[in-house]
């Protein structure tokens, strides 16, 4: 299993930084590209085109099949684990689409999430502790309200209220600032892309129904 770790309060550099290719379309748009060897091997084996309604449909027709969400953070409760060395977190994110396409100006990457999603979904995950300073606290506050996550996992469960409970694998955490809600409105692959106007709304976005698309 791949690990997260945490070191004292800094988000680790390998999870914020990003390499990138260039494809064919609008300048600065390109293919969104792992910030490390983990997570690289994390999208290779991974779904994209799976989504939360399709596991609360029918969540044995993808027992073990790992897929990869993208959320907006909706809360983070962290615990000193059993183990000395080890923190235990649980986080519930908001999903919304992400089409695989980031924004990089030269300076720094940005991801165009949707303002739909479907729904609620949740991990228990871990953080290897290194440093004295590396507490419950820190957990959460790197794995804070409002930030946005690249969550890679098996679906494993839906609970009574339509959370999708994922088996944690692999998770990339983005700061408020590396990412939009309001540049683009679209759904699952394959469906239309429309740029949304001026005066929308900001980050992080309103909940929408788990049956919304």
């Amino acid at each position: 299993m791949n690990r997260t770790y945490l070191l004292a309060c800094i988000a680790l550099p390998v999870l914020v930084s990003c390499a990138s290719r260039p494809v064919v379309g609008e300048a600065g748009n390109e293919s969104y590209q792992p910030a490390s060897k983990p997570e690289e091997k994390e999208l290779a084996r991974d779904r994209v085109d799976i989504y939360p309604d399709d596991i609360r449909k029918d969540p044995a027709a993808f027992a073990g099949i790992g897929v990869v969400w993208g959320g907006v953070i909706r809360s983070t409760i962290a615990n000193e684990g059993e183990e000395p060395a080890r923190i235990e977190a649980s986080t519930v994110f908001e999903h919304h689409y992400f089409n695989g396409i980031e924004y990089n100006n030269g300076h720094e990457a940005r991801l165009f999430i949707s303002p739909r999603g479907e729904g609620l979904f949740r991990i228990n995950w871990h953080l290897d502790r290194i440093g004295r300073e590396a507490t419950a606290e820190n957990a959460e506050k790197y794995a804070a309200p409002g930030k946005l996550a690249l969550v890679y996992g098996v679906p494993e469960k839906v609970d009574a209220d339509g959370t999708v409970v994922l088996r944690y694998r692999f998770l990339r955490i983005l700061g408020a600032d590396q990412y939009s809600t309001n540049k683009f409105d679209y759904g699952r692959f394959g469906q239309p892309i429309r740029m949304i106007q001026a005066g929308s709304p900001t980050n992080p976005p309103p909940a929408k129904p788990a049956t919304e698309k």
